[in-house]
Protein backbone atom coordinates (compact mmCIF):
# COMPACT_ATOMS: atom_id res chain seq x y z
CA UNK A 1 0.00 0.00 0.00
CA UNK A 2 1.19 3.20 -1.22
CA UNK A 3 2.15 5.24 2.42
CA UNK A 4 -0.90 8.19 2.96
CA UNK A 5 -1.91 10.56 6.06
CA UNK A 6 -4.50 10.40 7.68
CA UNK A 7 -5.35 14.66 8.88
CA UNK A 8 -7.81 14.68 11.88
CA UNK A 9 -8.83 18.04 12.47
CA UNK A 10 -9.58 21.05 9.37
CA UNK A 11 -9.02 23.81 10.98
CA UNK A 12 -6.09 26.05 9.68
CA UNK A 13 -3.17 23.88 10.77
CA UNK A 14 -4.66 20.92 9.61
CA UNK A 15 -5.97 22.23 6.01
CA UNK A 16 -2.20 23.97 6.03
CA UNK A 17 -0.22 21.00 6.15
CA UNK A 18 -2.83 19.38 3.47
CA UNK A 19 -1.71 21.75 1.32
CA UNK A 20 1.95 21.81 2.18
CA UNK A 21 1.28 17.59 1.31
CA UNK A 22 -0.75 18.33 -1.57
CA UNK A 23 2.83 20.50 -2.45
CA UNK A 24 4.93 17.52 -2.16
CA UNK A 25 2.67 14.70 -3.75
CA UNK A 26 1.57 13.02 -0.36
CA UNK A 27 -1.74 11.41 -0.35
CA UNK A 28 -3.55 12.75 2.44
CA UNK A 29 -7.45 12.69 4.16
CA UNK A 30 -8.77 15.41 6.14
CA UNK A 31 -10.94 14.55 8.55
CA UNK A 32 -13.53 17.32 10.11
CA UNK A 33 -16.58 16.85 12.30
CA UNK A 34 -17.78 20.72 11.98
CA UNK A 35 -17.53 22.85 8.92
CA UNK A 36 -17.50 26.51 9.88
CA UNK A 37 -20.70 28.73 9.57
CA UNK A 38 -20.74 32.11 8.93
CA UNK A 39 -21.03 34.57 11.94
CA UNK A 40 -21.70 38.01 12.93
CA UNK A 41 -18.57 37.77 14.19
CA UNK A 42 -16.40 36.43 11.40
CA UNK A 43 -14.99 40.01 10.78
CA UNK A 44 -13.81 40.45 14.29
CA UNK A 45 -11.21 37.25 15.02
CA UNK A 46 -7.70 37.98 13.77
CA UNK A 47 -4.51 36.13 13.97
CA UNK A 48 -0.79 37.19 13.46
CA UNK A 49 1.66 35.03 11.03
CA UNK A 50 5.33 36.12 11.15
CA UNK A 51 6.60 36.49 7.88
CA UNK A 52 8.04 33.40 6.68
CA UNK A 53 4.71 31.72 7.58
CA UNK A 54 2.61 34.23 5.61
CA UNK A 55 4.89 33.99 2.64
CA UNK A 56 4.80 30.12 2.55
CA UNK A 57 1.14 30.39 2.58
CA UNK A 58 1.21 32.80 -0.63
CA UNK A 59 3.71 30.40 -2.28
CA UNK A 60 1.25 27.62 -1.76
CA UNK A 61 -1.19 30.19 -3.75
CA UNK A 62 -3.15 31.26 -0.67
CA UNK A 63 -3.88 34.82 -0.92
CA UNK A 64 -5.99 36.66 1.53
CA UNK A 65 -6.19 40.22 2.43
CA UNK A 66 -3.47 41.05 5.11
CA UNK A 67 -1.89 44.35 7.04
CA UNK A 68 1.84 44.03 7.19
CA UNK A 69 3.61 45.29 9.90
CA UNK A 70 6.70 47.64 9.33
CA UNK A 71 7.22 48.51 13.26
CA UNK A 72 6.40 46.81 16.55
CA UNK A 73 6.47 49.12 19.79
CA UNK A 74 6.48 47.68 23.26
CA UNK A 75 5.31 49.91 25.94
CA UNK A 76 5.26 50.00 29.70
CA UNK A 77 2.34 51.92 30.96
CA UNK A 78 3.30 53.08 34.27
CA UNK A 79 6.80 54.22 33.02
CA UNK A 80 8.86 55.86 30.00
CA UNK A 81 10.19 52.09 29.13
CA UNK A 82 9.51 51.60 25.74
CA UNK A 83 11.05 49.10 23.06
CA UNK A 84 11.15 48.97 18.80
CA UNK A 85 11.36 46.33 16.48
CA UNK A 86 11.12 47.15 12.51
CA UNK A 87 11.54 45.56 9.45
CA UNK A 88 14.33 47.97 8.22
CA UNK A 89 16.34 47.26 11.16
CA UNK A 90 16.57 43.28 10.34
CA UNK A 91 16.44 44.04 6.38
CA UNK A 92 13.28 42.26 6.27
CA UNK A 93 10.48 43.46 4.12
CA UNK A 94 8.18 43.01 7.01
CA UNK A 95 7.93 41.66 10.43
CA UNK A 96 4.58 40.17 10.22
CA UNK A 97 0.93 40.49 8.99
CA UNK A 98 -2.33 40.23 10.32
CA UNK A 99 -5.35 38.81 8.83
CA UNK A 100 -8.93 37.78 9.16
CA UNK A 101 -8.93 34.26 10.72
CA UNK A 102 -12.30 33.12 9.26
CA UNK A 103 -11.24 34.38 5.62
CA UNK A 104 -8.04 32.57 6.18
CA UNK A 105 -9.73 29.19 7.00
CA UNK A 106 -12.33 29.38 4.40
CA UNK A 107 -9.46 30.00 1.86
CA UNK A 108 -7.41 26.94 2.85
CA UNK A 109 -10.28 25.22 3.12
CA UNK A 110 -11.26 25.77 -0.57
CA UNK A 111 -7.42 24.31 -1.48
CA UNK A 112 -8.31 21.20 0.00
CA UNK A 113 -12.28 20.62 -0.37
CA UNK A 114 -11.58 17.66 -2.54
CA UNK A 115 -9.56 15.71 -0.27
CA UNK A 116 -11.60 16.19 3.01
CA UNK A 117 -14.17 14.03 4.67
CA UNK A 118 -16.61 16.45 6.71
CA UNK A 119 -19.45 15.65 9.24
CA UNK A 120 -17.59 13.21 11.23
CA UNK A 121 -14.67 12.67 13.41
CA UNK A 122 -11.99 10.20 14.36
CA UNK A 123 -12.64 8.09 17.98
CA UNK A 124 -10.63 5.73 18.18
CA UNK A 125 -7.39 4.63 16.22
CA UNK A 126 -5.25 1.28 16.47
CA UNK A 127 -1.77 0.70 14.87
CA UNK A 128 -0.89 -2.17 13.06
CA UNK A 129 2.18 -3.45 11.11
CA UNK A 130 1.10 -1.79 7.98
CA UNK A 131 -0.07 1.43 9.96
CA UNK A 132 -2.68 2.75 11.32
CA UNK A 133 -6.59 2.46 11.45
CA UNK A 134 -8.54 5.11 12.29
CA UNK A 135 -12.29 4.70 13.67
CA UNK A 136 -15.35 7.30 12.46
CA UNK A 137 -17.90 8.14 14.21
CA UNK A 138 -20.15 6.52 12.11
CA UNK A 139 -18.36 2.84 12.48
CA UNK A 140 -16.33 3.40 9.36
CA UNK A 141 -12.51 3.25 9.22
CA UNK A 142 -9.44 4.45 7.14
CA UNK A 143 -6.13 3.19 7.00
CA UNK A 144 -3.50 4.93 5.91
CA UNK A 145 0.57 5.27 6.97
CA UNK A 146 0.21 8.06 9.60
CA UNK A 147 -2.83 9.70 11.52
CA UNK A 148 -1.85 13.21 12.78
CA UNK A 149 -3.68 14.96 15.20
CA UNK A 150 -4.85 18.76 14.87
CA UNK A 151 -7.85 19.16 16.41
CA UNK A 152 -7.59 21.93 19.51
CA UNK A 153 -6.18 22.45 22.84
CA UNK A 154 -8.97 19.78 24.07
CA UNK A 155 -8.04 16.32 21.84
CA UNK A 156 -9.61 13.54 23.27
CA UNK A 157 -6.57 11.21 20.68
CA UNK A 158 -3.92 13.77 22.09
CA UNK A 159 -4.81 12.51 25.35
CA UNK A 160 -4.49 9.30 24.08
CA UNK A 161 -0.90 9.45 23.14
CA UNK A 162 0.54 11.64 25.60
CA UNK A 163 -1.47 12.00 28.67
CA UNK A 164 1.20 13.55 30.61
CA UNK A 165 1.14 17.30 29.97
CA UNK A 166 2.22 20.73 31.65
CA UNK A 167 -0.76 23.44 32.35
CA UNK A 168 -1.18 26.71 33.37
CA UNK A 169 -4.33 28.71 33.81
CA UNK A 170 -3.06 32.43 33.32
CA UNK A 171 -6.17 33.25 35.31
CA UNK A 172 -6.66 35.95 32.62
CA UNK A 173 -9.68 36.75 30.11
CA UNK A 174 -8.73 38.00 26.46
CA UNK A 175 -11.11 40.36 24.94
CA UNK A 176 -10.65 41.07 21.26
CA UNK A 177 -12.65 43.77 18.69
CA UNK A 178 -12.03 46.49 16.46
CA UNK A 179 -11.46 49.63 16.75
CA UNK A 180 -10.53 53.07 14.75
CA UNK A 181 -7.86 54.91 15.44
CA UNK A 182 -6.20 57.72 13.24
CA UNK A 183 -2.84 58.25 15.31
CA UNK A 184 -0.84 54.86 13.89
CA UNK A 185 -0.23 54.15 10.32
CA UNK A 186 -1.80 50.61 9.14
CA UNK A 187 1.76 49.32 9.63
CA UNK A 188 2.40 50.03 13.21
CA UNK A 189 1.83 47.91 16.08
CA UNK A 190 1.66 48.40 19.58
CA UNK A 191 1.57 46.55 22.64
CA UNK A 192 1.23 47.94 26.24
CA UNK A 193 2.10 46.62 29.52
CA UNK A 194 -0.63 48.21 31.73
CA UNK A 195 -0.34 46.71 35.63
CA UNK A 196 -1.62 42.89 35.01
CA UNK A 197 -2.99 43.89 32.28
CA UNK A 198 -1.56 43.60 28.05
CA UNK A 199 -3.01 45.38 25.60
CA UNK A 200 -2.52 44.84 22.18
CA UNK A 201 -2.99 46.84 18.90
CA UNK A 202 -2.63 45.08 15.46
CA UNK A 203 -2.79 46.82 11.93
CA UNK A 204 -5.57 45.55 9.87
CA UNK A 205 -7.77 45.50 6.47
CA UNK A 206 -11.75 45.54 7.12
CA UNK A 207 -13.27 46.52 4.15
CA UNK A 208 -13.22 50.15 2.68
CA UNK A 209 -12.35 51.63 6.25
CA UNK A 210 -9.46 53.12 7.03
CA UNK A 211 -6.58 53.47 10.42
CA UNK A 212 -8.45 50.07 11.55
CA UNK A 213 -6.65 47.84 14.23
CA UNK A 214 -7.74 44.70 16.21
CA UNK A 215 -7.48 44.68 20.07
CA UNK A 216 -6.37 41.72 21.78
CA UNK A 217 -6.50 42.86 25.69
CA UNK A 218 -5.70 40.41 28.47
CA UNK A 219 -7.30 41.11 31.91
CA UNK A 220 -6.93 39.29 35.17
CA UNK A 221 -10.42 36.91 35.02
CA UNK A 222 -11.55 38.40 38.25
CA UNK A 223 -11.98 41.99 36.47
CA UNK A 224 -13.20 39.95 33.54
CA UNK A 225 -15.95 38.25 34.98
CA UNK A 226 -18.99 39.65 34.38
CA UNK A 227 -18.51 43.12 32.83
CA UNK A 228 -20.81 45.14 30.42
CA UNK A 229 -19.35 46.31 27.28
CA UNK A 230 -20.07 49.78 28.39
CA UNK A 231 -17.62 48.87 31.61
CA UNK A 232 -15.08 47.38 28.90
CA UNK A 233 -15.14 50.69 26.82
CA UNK A 234 -15.23 52.77 29.65
CA UNK A 235 -11.81 51.15 30.99
CA UNK A 236 -10.23 51.77 27.82
CA UNK A 237 -9.27 55.84 28.99
CA UNK A 238 -6.25 54.88 30.23
CA UNK A 239 -4.61 53.67 27.07
CA UNK A 240 -6.09 56.82 25.46
CA UNK A 241 -3.90 58.56 27.71
CA UNK A 242 -0.99 56.25 27.78
CA UNK A 243 -1.04 56.97 23.91
CA UNK A 244 -2.08 60.46 22.96
CA UNK A 245 -4.61 59.25 21.28
CA UNK A 246 -8.57 58.64 20.57
CA UNK A 247 -9.54 54.76 20.71
CA UNK A 248 -12.89 54.18 18.58
CA UNK A 249 -14.23 50.66 19.05
CA UNK A 250 -16.61 49.52 15.79
CA UNK A 251 -17.60 46.43 16.60
CA UNK A 252 -18.65 43.95 18.85
CA UNK A 253 -16.35 42.03 21.75
CA UNK A 254 -15.76 38.69 22.06
CA UNK A 255 -13.63 36.92 26.04
CA UNK A 256 -12.17 34.12 26.11
CA UNK A 257 -10.34 32.27 28.88
CA UNK A 258 -6.55 32.00 28.78
CA UNK A 259 -4.19 28.60 29.10
CA UNK A 260 -1.19 27.11 28.10
CA UNK A 261 -0.10 23.76 27.71
CA UNK A 262 2.44 21.26 26.32
CA UNK A 263 2.26 17.97 25.97
CA UNK A 264 5.32 15.64 27.33
CA UNK A 265 5.32 13.37 24.32
CA UNK A 266 4.19 14.43 20.39
CA UNK A 267 4.22 10.50 18.96
CA UNK A 268 3.53 7.01 19.24
CA UNK A 269 3.84 4.29 16.85
CA UNK A 270 1.77 5.53 13.87
CA UNK A 271 0.44 8.82 15.10
CA UNK A 272 1.81 12.25 15.66
CA UNK A 273 0.25 15.92 17.55
CA UNK A 274 0.78 19.04 16.40
CA UNK A 275 -0.26 22.78 17.17
CA UNK A 276 -2.84 23.34 20.03
CA UNK A 277 -3.25 19.80 20.12
CA UNK A 278 0.44 19.77 21.76
CA UNK A 279 0.90 23.10 22.70
CA UNK A 280 -0.98 26.54 24.10
CA UNK A 281 0.60 29.88 24.62
CA UNK A 282 -0.29 32.92 25.76
CA UNK A 283 -0.99 35.19 22.99
CA UNK A 284 1.00 38.74 24.42
CA UNK A 285 3.49 37.49 21.56
CA UNK A 286 1.15 36.76 19.16
CA UNK A 287 3.07 32.94 18.37
CA UNK A 288 0.51 30.66 18.75
CA UNK A 289 -0.59 30.22 15.44
CA UNK A 290 2.58 30.60 13.88
CA UNK A 291 4.14 27.66 16.16
CA UNK A 292 1.49 25.28 14.61
CA UNK A 293 1.67 26.14 11.87
CA UNK A 294 5.90 25.35 11.93
CA UNK A 295 5.03 22.36 13.54
CA UNK A 296 2.99 21.48 10.08
CA UNK A 297 5.89 22.69 7.97
CA UNK A 298 8.31 21.00 9.46
CA UNK A 299 5.90 17.80 9.71
CA UNK A 300 5.90 18.02 6.51
CA UNK A 301 9.06 18.10 5.67
CA UNK A 302 10.08 14.88 7.56
CA UNK A 303 7.62 13.22 5.79
CA UNK A 304 8.51 14.21 2.50
CA UNK A 305 12.33 12.49 3.19
CA UNK A 306 10.57 9.28 4.38
CA UNK A 307 9.02 9.05 1.07
CA UNK A 308 11.93 9.99 -1.08
CA UNK A 309 14.07 7.23 1.08
CA UNK A 310 11.29 4.60 1.57
CA UNK A 311 11.39 4.59 5.56
CA UNK A 312 8.30 3.97 7.56
CA UNK A 313 6.16 7.26 8.02
CA UNK A 314 4.44 6.13 11.68
CA UNK A 315 7.40 4.04 12.90
CA UNK A 316 8.28 6.00 16.17
CA UNK A 317 11.75 6.24 15.18
CA UNK A 318 11.01 8.44 12.25
CA UNK A 319 8.09 10.85 13.90
CA UNK A 320 10.71 10.88 16.70
CA UNK A 321 12.46 12.84 14.23
CA UNK A 322 9.91 15.61 13.86
CA UNK A 323 9.45 15.85 17.96
CA UNK A 324 13.16 16.64 18.27
CA UNK A 325 12.86 19.56 16.00
CA UNK A 326 9.61 21.11 17.16
CA UNK A 327 9.24 19.84 21.07
CA UNK A 328 12.68 21.96 22.16
CA UNK A 329 11.57 25.14 20.45
CA UNK A 330 8.46 25.20 21.76
CA UNK A 331 8.91 24.17 24.81
CA UNK A 332 11.41 27.54 24.59
CA UNK A 333 9.09 29.66 22.89
CA UNK A 334 6.23 28.68 26.05
CA UNK A 335 8.70 29.39 28.86
CA UNK A 336 9.86 32.77 27.35
CA UNK A 337 6.08 33.90 26.95
CA UNK A 338 5.88 32.79 30.56
CA UNK A 339 8.69 34.88 31.54
CA UNK A 340 7.43 37.80 29.84
CA UNK A 341 4.29 37.77 31.47
CA UNK A 342 5.79 37.36 34.77
CA UNK A 343 7.89 40.54 34.63
CA UNK A 344 5.26 42.58 33.40
CA UNK A 345 3.16 40.83 36.68
CA UNK A 346 5.16 42.51 39.19
CA UNK A 347 3.93 45.38 41.02
CA UNK A 348 6.89 46.45 43.26
CA UNK A 349 7.68 49.67 42.23
CA UNK A 350 11.50 49.11 42.36
CA UNK A 351 11.43 46.69 39.87
CA UNK A 352 9.07 48.74 37.78
CA UNK A 353 11.68 51.27 37.54
CA UNK A 354 14.89 48.24 36.68
CA UNK A 355 12.01 46.91 34.10
CA UNK A 356 11.66 50.66 32.01
CA UNK A 357 15.50 50.74 32.75
CA UNK A 358 15.77 47.59 31.12
CA UNK A 359 13.79 48.13 27.78
CA UNK A 360 15.33 51.34 27.40
CA UNK A 361 18.42 49.73 27.41
CA UNK A 362 17.80 46.87 25.19
CA UNK A 363 16.13 48.93 22.66
CA UNK A 364 19.86 50.11 22.09
CA UNK A 365 21.33 47.08 21.03
CA UNK A 366 20.69 46.40 17.69
CA UNK A 367 22.34 43.02 17.09
CA UNK A 368 20.23 41.64 20.02
CA UNK A 369 16.72 42.91 18.92
CA UNK A 370 17.57 41.98 15.20
CA UNK A 371 18.19 38.43 16.50
CA UNK A 372 14.73 38.40 18.20
CA UNK A 373 13.18 39.10 15.18
CA UNK A 374 14.51 36.76 13.51
CA UNK A 375 13.19 34.13 16.03
CA UNK A 376 10.20 35.71 15.90
CA UNK A 377 9.88 36.05 12.07
CA UNK A 378 10.37 31.82 11.78
CA UNK A 379 13.51 32.56 10.12
CA UNK A 380 15.64 30.83 12.15
CA UNK A 381 14.00 27.03 12.76
CA UNK A 382 15.37 24.23 13.40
Amino acid sequence: MKQSVLISGGGIVGTFLGLELAARNIPFKIIERDLPEPSKFDDIRSLTLNSTTHDRLQALGVETASSAIQEMKVLDGLGTGSLSFTAQEAKLDYLAAVLNFSKLRNSLLQKVSSSMIHSKEITSFHAHQSGITGVLSDGSELEASLLVVAEGRNSKLADLIAPQKTQKNYNQIARTFLVQIHKFTPDQAIQVFHEQEIFALMPYKSGDSDHIFSVVWSVPGVMGAGESQDDVLADLAKFEKKLACKIKPISDILSFPLFAHHLDEYCDTGICVIADSAHSIHPLAGQGINLGLADASILAEEIEKGFNTGQNIGHISFLKKYELRRKAINATMLNGVDLIFKIFQQDNPYFRVLRNLGLNKIDNFTYLKKQFIFYASGIYKI
